[in-house]
């Protein structure tokens, strides 16, 4: 009991004299070594994006690292990239932590699409399925328009009346030209039927 109310106290005191409590991590900087000079990967937004956001947790750098990993490098193409972070403190500001992150990128070869594969669909022929996606064979290989492409297709099948619809993706890798066919099979479920009483 006596502990908690000195540690009380001492909170008080810091805040009273003027410190306030520093939350969340903010990336005063971000920098980037290792694969930089690609000219399909765009470092200058990668960053700015980066800095936009206020941070959580004791895993923040990861979750940073992954961010980065996915979003700058793996829907640009690179799908194998890896990302290894540092980071530096600096004096809190604006009641939160400040950091220098620093990013190695290896980036790997760019990956495009060989062919989308749709299985198991009856209510859609595979051609208005594909076309959904919107993409060709050589187009950059981007997972985040896949998603999106997934969510649509969720969409269709709803408005058909097909609620328990899923779609789960899989990717076949062509690691020797760099090609990547997307597989996605369909379980349509039934149709839902609206029950009057």
């Amino acid at each position: 009991m006596r502990l908690g109310l000195l540690l009380g106290a001492m909170l008080a005191l810091a805040v009273c004299a003027g410190g306030q409590i520093a939350t969340g991590v903010h990336l005063a900087d971000v920098r980037f070594s290792g694969d930089t000079r690609s000219e399909a990967i765009d470092l200058n937004k990668c960053a700015a994006d980066l800095k936009s956001t206020t941070y959580e947790g004791p895993d923040w750098l990861a979750s940073v690292a992954e961010r980065v990993r996915t979003r700058c490098l793996q829907d640009m193409g690179y799908y194998k990239a890896s990302v290894t972070p540092a980071a530096e403190r600096l004096p809190d500001k604006n009641a939160t932590h400040q950091f220098i992150a620093t990013f190695d990128i290896h980036a790997g070869p760019q990956y495009r699409v060989k062919d989308i594969i749709i299985r198991n669909n009856r209510v859609f022929s595979a051609r208005e399925l594909r076309a959904m996606f919107g993409i060709n064979h050589g187009d950059v290989f981007r997972p985040a328009h896949i998603g999106q492409t997934l969510a649509q297709m969720q969409k269709a099948y709803l408005a058909r009346g097909y609620t328990n619809f899923t779609a789960v993706p899989n990717t076949e890798i062509d690691d020797s030209n760099q090609f990547i066919s997307i597989v996605i099979d369909c379980d349509e479920g039934m149709p839902s039927r609206l029950v009057i009483r």
